[in-house]
């Protein structure tokens, strides 16, 4: 969903489309030219020799690092072709400015994509908090060409009409909740709010229910017993952030009322931990005072927020099925595909 924002913002600015079309066609140029792609690595004298990047279009991100590695070598790339007489006609000043504000507007949305594509933290409760600091981000910036002021018209309207409803994603919200870093200060909607607290506090309830009859049973098996023997014997991102982790603090808990559980209560009136802290040790070291929490908190903050994982996980199965191995078992390649995902370190064992 994150993807579709910049692409289609993009597609509804026509004089941005023929630009990064301009882009693509001179790194196009460069990608078959042998002799212009030698000149511009001689123009480069020291340090890193940076190549010009290509768009992928199913990848929104390759567009804003094609554009990017464009104006870093903008300068190399104009003298590069005024030597060459049949390439490609330079951008102008003016259009350089509008990459430049094109940049800028889409580098919130570069950050926000990396954030929620990662595999060695937590995601899914970092995607309500970021979807509104990413609103808050864009509606904050300044555009200075016409082009970046339609840009940024356009990526506002397409935030709001594809995350208008993403407080009321259940496994978001949850994850969203049982976070420490975040709890409730993000939820904007009223009725979001509301419904993610009764939810979490119905599973609570029901665990605590669940004990409850146990613990009834265990002691009337056991009264039973003693019967029994006495017949036989007779006898449980960001500066938006902060702000709002800051306005949050001075609050009173406006949900804190009779129908809700101790530990639950408890847990939302504890202060929210620094937003760089380890989510899963904090849970850890909760587990013996809010062990209801713990066990809601392990069962929806393994949720991963994309699909990049899965994606990198089907390519290593396209890796193992072959024409000479068309006939492993299921149960065999998926084994040999969880194998795969484990990183190199743990294998020194």
């Amino acid at each position: 969903m994150l993807n579709l924002i910049p692409q289609r913002a993009i597609s509804n600015v026509p004089k941005l489309v023929l630009l990064i079309k301009k882009v693509k066609q001179i790194v196009t140029f460069f990608k078959h030219s042998i002799t212009a792609a030698d000149m511009l690595t001689k123009c480069q004298h020291g340090g890193c020799i940076l190549k010009l990047k290509q768009e992928v279009p199913t990848r929104w991100n390759t567009t804003y690092y094609m554009m990017e590695r464009f104006k870093i070598l903008a300068p190399k790339i104009s003298s590069v072709l005024l030597e060459i007489p049949n390439g490609p006609e330079m951008l102008s000043t003016a259009e350089l400015n509008d990459i430049k504000d094109l940049l800028h507007l889409l580098q919130p949305f570069e950050i926000v994509t990396k954030e929620v594509s990662g595999q060695e933290y937590i995601t899914s409760s970092k995607v309500i908090p970021l979807v509104h600091t990413l609103e808050n981000k864009v509606g904050n910036l300044e555009a200075t060409t016409e082009i970046g002021q339609k840009l940024q018209i356009e990526l506002k309207k397409e935030i709001e009409k594809r995350f208008q409803k993403i407080e009321f994603i259940q496994l978001l919200s949850i994850a969203t909740l049982i976070d420490p870093r975040f709890k409730t200060i993000h939820f904007q909607k009223p009725l979001a709010k509301s419904n993610v607290l009764q939810i979490v506090n119905k599973e609570i309830r029901q665990m605590i229910s669940a004990e409850n009859v146990y613990v009834s049973n265990s002691r009337l098996n056991s009264e039973e017993n003693v019967n029994d023997n006495l017949v036989d014997n007779n006898s449980d991102i960001w500066n938006y952030h902060k702000k709002v982790k800051y306005l949050a603090s001075s609050q009173i808990l406006e949900s804190s009322n009779s129908t809700m559980e101790a530990e639950f209560k408890q847990y939302l009136y504890l202060p929210l931990i620094n937003i760089n802290n380890d989510v899963l040790a904090v849970w850890e070291s909760y587990k013996t005072v809010f062990p209801h929490l713990y066990v809601v908190a392990q069962k929806y903050l393994s949720t991963v927020s994309s699909s990049v994982p899965s994606e990198r996980l089907f390519s290593k199965a396209g890796n193992l099925i072959t024409e000479k191995r068309n006939r492993i078992s299921e149960s065999r390649i998926s084994k040999l595909c969880f194998l795969q995902t484990i990183p190199a370190m743990y294998w020194d064992l």
